[in-house]
């Protein structure tokens, strides 16, 4: 781990703590949080498996959920980095992208705009990564970004590489950021229509290689929501690596929806897991669903006596 700013140790512990916590959430609903005084509530999930791999590159967290005060004030964050295994330390460097990420959660000011504060978070990340681990100029180590952040009744995110932010909404299935690869960028040549066309686009080689990603040198593309999304019940977010949307179809990732936010996870770990496809990358999925809280029976009869 390397910081730009010295911490207390006892505050950098919490924050690696935070990271790559399956194993705190072990009851069938999982997580499920309040805002005091909103009558809503998020349900949170997560499940994580090494895949056909050597190790473990992905690394995720959740902001602190056992904390009313944060999360009234704030709200609550989920995060998730994928490493790169074709560059070196790429476990490190998803460690640091993720707890650089909590560590901003705790710093937002929510009396600003949330757009130019995660611009700025995204850029000094990725100079951070770059100047530990760059050399003459070429990337020595990167991973991708997924940050998620509910409060109140929006959510606000903001992404770097091809880890993948999804909303699941009355049966339907919206990707709200985009492959930071090759492809969508060849794809963006042909709409500004410089020559390349779509069938070089859709087949070079190389269209997954990434083209952003934290600890790209000169990384100038980059996901920010802007207003945030006002929520509805029951909507869900998925945030995923690569290896995840690579194993499993958009209908399959569907057939889970009736579950919970923890079950969803474990259990299109475990379909993509029985697959067996050769060379499976690592697999890393969170939940988190806002949903309105019911009143309860009494406070439904005060209600109906007032009118």
């Amino acid at each position: 781990m390397f910081w730009k700013k010295k911490k207390k140790k006892k505050e950098e512990k919490a924050v690696q703590a935070a990271i790559g916590k399956t194993e705190e959430f072990p009851e069938e609903s999982g997580i499920t949080v309040s805002f005091t005084g909103m009558g809503a509530k998020v349900r949170i999930g997560n499940a994580q498996h090494i895949g056909d791999r050597g190790g473990q590159e992905d690394s995720f967290g959740f902001s602190d959920l056992s904390s009313q005060e944060i999360i009234d004030s704030k709200g609550i964050c989920a995060v998730l980095s994928d490493g790169m295994g074709g560059l070196t330390d790429g476990r490190k460097v998803s460690e640091y992208v993720t707890a650089r990420a909590l560590s901003f959660f705790e710093e937002w000011d929510i009396e600003q705009p949330a757009w130019p504060q995660m611009e700025t978070f995204i850029k000094d990340t990725n100079r951070e990564v770059c100047e530990a681990y760059s050399r003459d100029g070429k990337p020595g180590a990167g991973a991708t970004l997924v940050f998620l952040a509910v409060l109140n009744d929006r959510a606000f995110w903001c992404s770097a590489g091809d880890s993948r932010l999804y909303l699941l909404r009355r049966g339907k299935l919206y990707q709200m950021n985009e492959d930071h690869d090759y492809k969508n960028q060849l794809l963006g040549r042909y709409i500004e229509r410089d020559g390349t066309t779509l069938e070089q686009a859709f087949g070079d080689a190389q269209g997954s290689a990434l083209a952003s990603y934290m600890g790209c040198p000169g990384m100038t593309t980059y996901e920010c929501s802007v207003r945030g999304l006002p929520l509805q019940n029951r909507d869900r977010f998925l945030l995923m690596s690569d290896g995840v949307y690579r194993a499993l179809t958009e209908q399959e990732l569907l057939k889970r929806e009736g579950e919970s936010p923890q079950k969803m996870c474990e259990h299109l770990i475990g379909d993509a897991e029985a697959k067996q496809m050769p060379g499976q990358d690592n697999m890393t999925l969170l939940a988190v669903e806002y949903q309105w809280e019911e009143p309860s029976a009494p406070e439904t009869e005060e209600r109906e006596e007032e009118k």
